[in-house]
């Protein structure tokens, strides 16, 4: 299935694997580091033919009908996305198959990396703040459905659509249920003094995002809030009486041996020469490398693929019924939360039997992303320092699958339609998505194609396919829009939710 979500903003999918069918095996790029094994880094002979063929063999999502696929190099993928540097980690059965940071020489002036760098998680952050609550429910230490407030010593929710006999919980909270506020983070400039979690909660001046309110029934609604993520950061603070950071390193990191990962905002000075900057769609360097997010729990750790990968293994290891930190019941009371394909923030998918579990985040000049089966325990971790992350995770995923023979994320095979390049400029405009979300249809004059932009900037280039509808479809995702004829193509369909242009909207359309 197809899912969206805010944190910046990241378009995730989850969908079968397809086998690997090598037609051509391109030469390794020069512009990817070739340096021996990395500080860090894991490779053994073993893993060496299917790193190789991972190296060379990356695919778009998309298959064109009646036209010659190409595969690509990771550095050749890195290059053509302006991408400074990936921390990849492979999961195999339930161990580390191997793990590498990979350079783009292009920026010549990035410090040397390794498999110990730190890249900013982004809402990776959430689901290992989940997993600390797990640990701190089965200790009794808290209870995730007792009303949020019982835990709450400085800091009252307003009233809203929460009630005595339906509360905001950490259970709904974690689940994106609660009711809260949707939406994500920015992150503040190194320059600019961090506010307290409760100015944050409360939009006080300084503040760069909105005060948090629960506008809907908690339990009702499957809706992402980075908000209700602090309400929680908070709610731990007050019950331990400690820094956030600490909580999480006491509860979660040290435990599960993330050695290198870090919630501590801002960075400790002594941690700074190992962060791998962040970088802008253009290819520019974030001012001060890159943002500080005092909304830890939703968007603060600092990790990298192998530290994430022991996560990832952890949950894995629990659901087999091998794990020293949770109990198989933890894991399998998670899954039964299922809704609409998401459990906790995870995308959930369970093709040809598998149960496989995703998750993604985007930070300012970060993408994440980390996918693991509990089945068989294959998976992938990548951190990229780039806002132009997301299409090579992307494509990093479905050629693993590719690759090791997964089951989830497979091709589509679609067929390009020929489309006049004036009916494409008539769509372009400001659309409101799901009566909340503004996005913008741009017309590339050079390339003859649309482009839907999302509110953190994110890019998606369609190319028209043939279909019932005008369709259009974005190579590297998969994520398909249509324009509907009914509404004189002042309006399209995405996720299964209409967008309306601005001016169709005024006049009353």
């Amino acid at each position: 299935m197809n899912k969206w979500v805010v944190t910046g903003l990241t378009i995730m999918w989850v969908n079968s694997a397809v086998a690997l069918q090598q037609t051509e095996q391109p030469e390794p790029h020069s512009k990817t580091s070739k340096s021996p094994i990395k500080a860090g880094c894991e490779l053994n002979s073993q893993a060496l033919a299917g790193k190789n063929q991972l190296d060379n063999g990356l695919r778009s999502k998309v298959k064109f009908l009646t036209e010659t696929e190409s595969l690509r190099t990771i550095g050749d993928k890195m290059s053509e996305y302006k991408i400074p540097a990936l921390s990849l980690a492979l999961i195999k059965q339930g161990k580390i198959d191997w793990a590498d940071t990979y350079q783009n020489s292009q920026f010549s002036t990035q410090q040397p990396l390794d498999c110990q760098s730190l890249f900013q998680a982004a809402s990776l952050s959430k689901p290992v703040t989940v997993m600390a609550a797990v640990r701190m429910q089965a200790a009794g230490k808290i209870n995730l459905d007792n009303n949020i407030q019982d835990y709450l010593t400085d800091f009252t929710l307003p009233s809203g659509a929460q009630s005595e006999d339906n509360p905001v919980t950490l259970r709904n909270i974690f689940a994106h249920t609660s009711g809260i506020t949707p939406g994500g983070y920015m992150g503040y400039a190194q320059d600019l003094p961090l506010p307290s979690d409760s100015d944050i909660l409360k939009g006080s001046p300084g503040v760069n995002s909105p005060a948090i309110a629960v506008v809907a029934a908690p339990n009702q609604t499957l809706t992402y809030s980075g908000g209700a993520y602090t309400l929680a950061e908070l709610a731990l603070q007050n019950v331990f009486d400690k820094p956030f950071a600490d909580i999480m390193h006491y509860w979660i990191l040290a435990p599960v041996a993330m050695q290198q990962s870090d919630f501590t905002q801002p960075l400790p000075a002594a941690k700074s020469s190992k962060v791998a900057k962040g970088y802008s769609q253009t290819g520019e360097v974030i001012d001060g490398g890159w943002h500080n997010y005092p909304e830890q729990a939703a968007a603060g750790l600092w990790s990298n693929s192998v530290d994430m990968a022991k996560f990832m293994i952890e949950i894995y290891q629990a659901y087999q019924g091998n794990s020293k930190l949770f109990a198989k019941s933890d894991i399998e009371s998670l899954l039964n939360d299922e809704r609409d394909g998401s459990v906790y923030g995870f995308i959930v998918d369970k093709t040809g039997g598998g149960l496989s579990i995703t998750h993604y985040g985007g930070n300012a000049g970060y993408r994440t992303g980390m996918s693991i089966d509990l089945t068989s325990g294959n998976g992938l971790v990548y951190l990229i320092n780039s806002d132009n992350g997301g299409q090579l995770g992307n494509e990093l995923l479905l050629s693993a699958a590719a690759v090791y023979d997964w089951q989830s994320f497979a091709q589509i095979e679609v067929q390009r339609k020929a489309v006049n390049s004036d009916v494409l400029a008539s769509l372009a405009g400001n659309y409101k998505w799901n009566k909340q979300i503004d996005v913008v249809i741009r017309f590339d004059q050079p390339s003859e194609q649309i482009a839907l932009i999302f509110p953190n900037g994110d890019e998606y280039m369609l190319t028209p396919i043939a279909g019932e509808k005008l369709d259009f479809i974005h190579v590297n995702t998969g994520v398909t829009l249509s324009f509907l004829p009914a509404d004189d193509y002042q309006a399209f369909q995405l996720y299964g939710q209409r967008a309306v242009k601005l001016k169709a909207i005024a006049d009353g359309k």
